[in-house]
């Protein structure tokens, strides 16, 4: 049965509240080795692994934005990673990938250690200290892993919120 584009848009909207609030309560305090999950990366890259660059873009915008009225850093900058980096990741999954559920799996955590090394280096170019530490690696790892084993729930409520829409190629 199709699904209208309102009703897409909502489903949209609401995982990406839901998965906001979830990361600013329940995931912050889940560390290993002090190191908290990075959903909203996670949620950026699995939106272009299965809505392509357009959806990971807005999607990594969406939930970076959110991030960045939450967190004391520069603003705008998780928004700014998120989206290029939603951007990317569907770009690649269009051009090259074409992907089995394990390749997107292990993108994901590929995504999510670039995503976290970009995040830091450009924040200590634009002037946010402390970000590029040697802890940074072991963040990117946890990080990493994290992801790996969210990629596949986070990959299937993104094909929930986005079914096959009236003439659309995907």
């Amino acid at each position: 049965m199709p699904v209208s584009v309102a009703g897409a848009y909502v489903r949209s909207g609401l995982f990406l509240l839901t998965a906001l609030v979830l990361h600013l309560t329940l995931f912050s305090d889940l560390r290993v080795l002090g190191v908290a999950p990075e959903v909203p990366l996670a949620i950026a890259v699995t939106a272009g692994l299965a809505g392509g660059p357009e959806r990971g873009a807005v999607a990594g915008f969406a939930i970076g934005l959110g991030i960045d009225l939450y967190l004391p850093t520069l603003f705008g900058l998780s928004a700014l990673i998120y989206t290029v980096w939603g951007y990317t990741v569907g770009l690649l999954e269009e051009r090259i990938f074409r992907s089995a559920w394990w390749i997107n799996v292990l993108v994901t955590a590929a995504a999510t250690a670039g995503g976290l090394l970009v995040y830091a280096v450009l924040g200590e170019l634009l002037g946010e200290a402390n970000l590029y530490t040697d802890h940074l690696y072991v963040v990117m790892g946890v990080a990493a892993a994290y992801n790996l084993v969210l990629s596949l729930p986070l990959l299937g409520l993104w094909h929930w919120s986005w079914p096959r829409l009236l003439g659309e190629e995907r």
